[in-house]
C-alpha cells in the first residue's frame, strides 16, 4: 500500500467516525420527537392492518409533506394515505401500533434508521458480494419492523458462517501469549523491564488496529498465487467480520463484537501482512511529520522488531502462542495504569501508592460495648455451640488450628535459640541448633550444607525452633536488623514427616509476634519457585514497600529467587489472629440473626391519617427506629433514586451519550475493566473501579434511575485514572479530553447537573 493509499485510509477512518457520530445524533433527534411523529415515521415502513384485504406496505403522504424535515412530522389523524390501494386515514393505519410503549417505538425507530443507512451503503458499494450482505441485513431489519420483533442474526446449521466466537484461542489471547513467551524474560531484570512494557504497549496498539481498521475485500485480496481453499476461507471470515464487527459499528440494531475476541489463528494469519504493513507505513508517516511525542517515539522504534518476531511465531503452526491452555501472568502494565511515560519520567519515584487511595465515606456505626458483650456471652454459651455444630456439620478450620491445639496440650513448643558470641550456649541449645541445621539441609537440598551450618551457628543469626518430643522438627533461621527496621528470613523448613499440619503457618505467626515485641515491622526474604506459595499465604508480596536504601547491601541475594516483603501491624497478635477473625464472623452472624428477628415483628398501623393529620414525620413510623433507621440516610436514598418523569426517554438519552463517549477517539483506555493479571497492583490502589463496559451493562439493567447516578459513574472513571497515573501521562490527558466531551454532550441534552 502506497503512502497515498495510507493517507486515504486514515481519512476514511476519520470520515467513518464522523458519520457514526452523525447517525447517533440523528437517532437521538428522532427519539426526542413527539409520539405522533414517531408513529408516523414507523407507519411509513409498516403495513396497514385496518382492513384485512388492504395491501398497503407503508403510509405515504403527499409529495409536499414528504419533503419536510423529520422534526416537523406532525400528521393529522384524518390525513389520508396517498397509496392508491389504501387511502385509509393515518389514525386507522397505525391502530396496531398504539399499544406499543415508548421503548418499543424507539427500538423500531432504531431499526428504521439502521435500515435506511444500509440502503445508502448499498447504493455506494461497488463490490457485489458486500452488496449482498447489506441487502440481506436490510431485509432482516425490514422484517423485524413489520413483525415488531428483535433484530437477531440467526444462521442456519448448514451455513458456514456459524455464530461467534469462531475460533479458539482468540486473537487477543494469542497476542497476550506471544508477548509473555517472547519477551517475558525481560520483566525479571530491572534494566530490561521498560523494554518489556514497550512490547506490551505495541501489542495493545496491534490489537487496537485489528479491532478498528477496515480490511481488504476478498476480491481485492485475491492474486494468482492465492489457492481456492485460502480464498474461500478468507471470504467466509470476511463476511463474518462484516456482519458481527464492521456493520454493527454504525447499525446498533445488531450486536457488535470485537474482532480480536471472536477470531483466532486462521483470520490472524490472513490479515497479518495487511495490518503490519499499514502499521509500519503509519508509523513512518507520523515520524516524518514529527507527530509522535518522545515517549511514543521510543515505543514505536521497536515496532519493526515486534512485527518481525510476531511474523515468525504466526508462521509456526506448533507455536505455544496458539495454545488455549497457556496462562501468562503479566507484570505491572495496563490500559489505565503503568504507562510507558511514567517509567520514562518517574523511574526514581518511590512514592507509596497507598497515599493515593480514595478516602472511603464512613457510613458505618460502631456497636456499643454492651451489645458486643451480650453477643459474646450468647455465642460462648454451650447450647449455642451445640446448635451451631448441628447447623454447620462441616467446620472450616484455619491452617494453624491443629498446631495451636497441640501447643495448648503442650505437645509442641517454640523457642528462640542462637549461638551468641558473648555467652556460651547450653548443650541442649547447641543440640537443637544442630538438628535445625540438619532439617534445613534435608529440606533445602539446593543450599550447600557448609553455607547452612555457617549461618545457623553464626552469632548474628537466630533460629525460631519448633520442638516436639524434645527435638526440633522445624524452624526459621533469621537475622534481625533493628537499625534498618527489618528481619531477614534466611531459612524456613519443617521436616517432611510433619508437614501439612499447620506448623509452618504457626511458626511464622510466632516469629511475627516476636518481631512486634522487638518493634520491628518488616520481613524480607528471597524465595525460590517452590517457596513462593507458602510465603504468599503468610502475607508476603513481591511488592517491596521498604526503600531500597534500607536493605540494599544488608541482605543476602540469591540467583533465581524472588525478593518478597511482609509488613506487620503493631496491633495484631498473629498467633491469635485466626481466632479473632472467627469470633468476629460469629458476632456478625448473630447480629444478622437478631436483625432478621426484629424485622419479622408486626407493628401497629399508622392511625394518624384517620385522626385528621395530613402528614407525619418519618421517624414516627413504627419500626423504623428499631432497625436503626436514620432520616438523613433515607432522605439521601430517596433523592438518589428519584426517577425521571419519562424514564424510557431518559434511558435513551443516556444511551446516546454513552455511545458517543465510547466512539470518541480518547475512549480506548476506558472501554473495558482493567485486567488484574496485567496490572497486579491496580485494585490495591483503586478501591472502586469503573469502566464504560460496566456503565453499559448497568444501563441495560435499568440501574440509572437518575442523572446523578450516571454522572457519578462516569466521573469515577476519570477520577480513578488521575489517582493511578501521574498528571503528565497520556492517560490523564485522554481522561481530561473525554470528560470535557462527556460534559458537553450532557449539557446539550439538558442532563448535566452542576451540583
Amino acid at each position: 500500500m502506497s503512502e497515498e493509499n495510507h493517507n486515504e485510509s486514515s481519512n476514511t477512518s476519520a470520515t467513518r467516525a464522523s458519520n457514526i457520530q452523525k447517525i447517533l445524533d440523528r437517532k437521538q433527534k428522532i427519539f426526542n420527537l413527539p409520539r405522533s411523529s414517531k408513529l408516523f415515521k414507523i407507519s411509513t415502513y409498516s403495513t396497514c392492518q385496518y382492513e384485512k384485504g388492504c395491501k398497503c406496505v407503508g403510509f405515504k403522504l403527499s409529495e409536499e409533506q414528504r419533503k419536510k424535515d423529520e422534526s416537523s412530522y406532525l400528521p393529522q389523524n384524518k390525513d389520508l394515505c396517498s397509496n392508491t390501494n389504501c387511502s385509509h386515514p393515518f389514525l386507522k393505519h397505525v391502530c396496531h401500533l398504539n399499544s406499543l410503549t415508548d421503548s418499543d417505538l424507539n427500538r423500531l425507530l432504531n431499526n428504521i434508521v439502521d435500515m435506511e443507512n444500509l440502503y445508502i451503503s448499498i447504493s455506494r458499494q461497488n463490490d457485489a458480494d458486500i452488496k449482498k450482505v447489506y441487502i440481506y441485513l436490510s431485509k432482516l431489519l425490514r422484517h423485524c419492523i413489520l413483525t415488531k420483533s428483535q433484530s437477531v442474526i440467526v444462521t442456519p446449521p448448514e451455513s458456514p458462517l456459524g455464530q461467534p466466537p469462531f475460533e479458539s484461542p482468540c486473537i487477543q489471547r494469542i497476542i497476550s501469549n506471544f508477548v509473555f513467551i517472547k519477551y517475558g524474560h525481560l520483566r525479571e531484570n530491572p534494566s530490561t523491564k521498560l523494554q518489556f512494557q514497550i512490547f506490551t504497549e505495541l501489542a495493545k496498539n496491534f490489537l487496537h488496529c485489528i479491532n478498528c481498521w477496515d480490511y481488504e475485500t476478498p476480491n481485492d485480496r485475491r492474486t494468482e498465487t492465492t489457492s481456492n481453499e485460502e480464498a474461500s476461507g478468507y471470504r467466509i471470515n470476511y463476511t463474518r467480520w462484516l456482519i458481527n464487527a464492521w456493520i454493527p459499528a454504525f447499525c446498533s440494531s445488531f450486536r457488535q463484537y470485537k474482532t480480536s475476541n471472536i477470531f483466532g489463528k486462521a483470520f490472524l494469519k490472513s490479515i497479518y501482512s495487511f495490518v503490519s504493513s499499514l502499521m509500519l507505513q503509519k508509523y513512518k508517516a507520523d515520524k516524518e511529520r514529527s507527530k509522535l511525542p518522545a515517549e511514543k517515539l521510543i515505543v514505536f522504534d521497536s515496532l519493526p522488531k515486534f512485527l518481525d518476531d510476531l511474523r515468525e511465531e504466526i508462521a509456526n503452526d506448533s507455536s505455544l502462542i496458539f495454545d488455549s491452555e497457556f496462562k501468562p501472568v503479566f507484570p505491572n502494565t495496563g490500559t489505565q495504569g503503568g504507562p510507558i511515560k511514567r517509567e520514562l519520567q518517574d523511574s526514581n519515584c518511590n512514592e507509596d501508592p497507598r497515599f493515593k487511595r480514595l478516602k472511603r465515606e464512613n457510613t458505618c456505626e460502631d456497636l456499643s460495648d454492651l451489645t458486643v458483650l451480650n453477643i459474646l456471652e450468647r455465642i460462648n454459651d454451650d447450647d449455642y455451640k451445640i446448635h451451631a455444630e448441628v447447623l454447620n456439620p462441616v467446620k472450616l478450620s484455619a491452617r494453624d488450628d491443629a498446631a495451636k491445639a497441640e501447643q495448648s496440650r503442650k505437645e509442641i513448643s517454640f523457642h528462640i535459640i542462637a549461638n551468641p558470641l558473648k555467652k556460651q550456649p547450653s548443650a541442649e541449645c547447641l543440640a537443637w541448633l544442630l538438628t535445625c541445621k540438619n532439617v534445613f539441609a534435608h529440606q533445602l537440598p539446593r543450599m550447600p550444607k557448609e553455607y547452612i551450618t555457617q549461618l545457623v551457628f553464626d552469632g548474628k543469626h537466630k533460629t525460631l525452633a519448633l520442638i516436639k518430643d524434645n527435638k526440633p522438627i522445624g524452624g526459621i533461621c533469621f537475622r534481625p536488623f533493628p537499625s534498618q527496621g527489618f528481619i531477614e528470613i534466611v531459612f524456613c523448613a519443617v521436616t517432611s514427616s510433619e508437614q501439612v499440619k499447620g506448623y509452618g503457618t504457626h511458626l511464622m505467626n510466632h516469629l511475627k509476634d516476636y518481631s512486634n515485641k522487638q518493634e520491628i515491622r518488616h520481613f524480607l526474604t528471597f524465595a525460590d519457585e517452590f517457596a513462593l506459595g507458602y510465603f504468599k499465604k503468610q502475607g508476603f508480596s513481591d511488592e517491596i514497600k521498604l526503600a531500597p536504601s534500607a536493605y540494599s547491601g544488608f541482605i543476602k541475594e540469591y540467583e533465581g529467587a524472588t525478593l518478597m516483603h511482609c509488613e506487620l501491624h503493631s496491633g495484631i497478635v498473629y498467633t491469635q489472629f485466626s481466632n479473632v477473625i472467627r469470633k468476629q464472623k460469629e458476632i456478625i452472624k448473630e447480629l444478622i440473626l437478631q436483625r432478621q428477628q426484629e424485622m419479622q415483628k408486626i407493628y401497629p398501623g399508622i392511625s394518624a391519617f384517620r385522626e385528621g393529620s395530613k402528614c407525619i414525620s418519618l421517624e414516627s413510623i413504627p419500626g423504623l427506629r428499631d432497625i436503626n433507621w436514620r432520616a438523613i440516610r433515607a432522605l439521601k436514598q430517596i433523592k438518589s433514586t428519584e426517577e425521571e418523569e419519562d424514564f424510557e426517554k431518559f434511558t435513551m438519552q443516556l444511551s446516546s451519550v454513552l455511545n458517543a463517549v465510547r466512539q470518541h477517539q480518547s475512549s480506548w483506555p476506558f472501554l473495558q475493566p482493567v485486567s488484574a493479571a496485567e496490572v497486579p497492583d491496580y485494585y490495591n490502589i483503586i478501591r472502586f473501579p469503573m469502566d464504560l463496559k460496566t456503565i453499559s451493562d448497568r444501563l441495560k439493567n435499568r440501574y440509572y434511575v437518575s442523572r446523578r447516578l450516571f454522572q457519578a459513574d462516569m466521573k469515577r472513571i476519570f477520577t480513578n485514572c488521575r489517582i493511578y497515573n501521574s498528571p503528565e501521562t497520556e492517560y490523564v490527558a485522554l481522561a481530561n479530553k473525554l470528560e470535557n466531551y462527556f460534559q458537553t454532550k450532557m449539557r446539550k441534552l439538558g442532563l448535566w447537573d452542576e451540583k
